[in-house]
């Protein structure tokens, strides 16, 4: 008797685990088609690509992060309360081309 006793609890446990499984599959499959279909036009509006191009974490909360926005670099302080323009960075590309073109003029002297 005692056998049979052990059989139906380890044969009950299995069928647990086994339906726990489904759940979980399912609501990670219902998940996956929700971000899939539901969140595609959900997407960035508008034609003015933004782009991170360095963040620098001050404090848990508080951070400064350098964005290019149509080309241009500016600084950004991010704090939980308000987000704060800091100032317009020159774009390194152009100062590089500028520097280059200056070298040439030198070299040509």
């Amino acid at each position: 008797m005692e056998g049979m006793a052990n059989f139906n609890f380890i044969h009950t446990g299995l069928k647990t685990m086994a339906v726990l499984f489904m759940v979980i599959a399912l609501i990670i499959l219902i998940l996956y088609l929700m971000k899939r279909f539901l969140l595609r036009g959900q997407g960035i509006k508008g034609d003015i690509p933004i782009k991170t191009v360095s963040s620098l974490h001050l404090s848990p909360k508080e951070r400064v992060e350098v964005l290019e926005i149509s080309g241009e670099r500016i600084l950004i302080g991010i704090t939980p309360g308000s987000i704060n323009f800091l100032t317009k960075l020159n774009n390194s590309n152009e100062k590089d081309k500028r520097t280059d073109e200056n070298n040439e003029m030198l070299r040509t002297r």
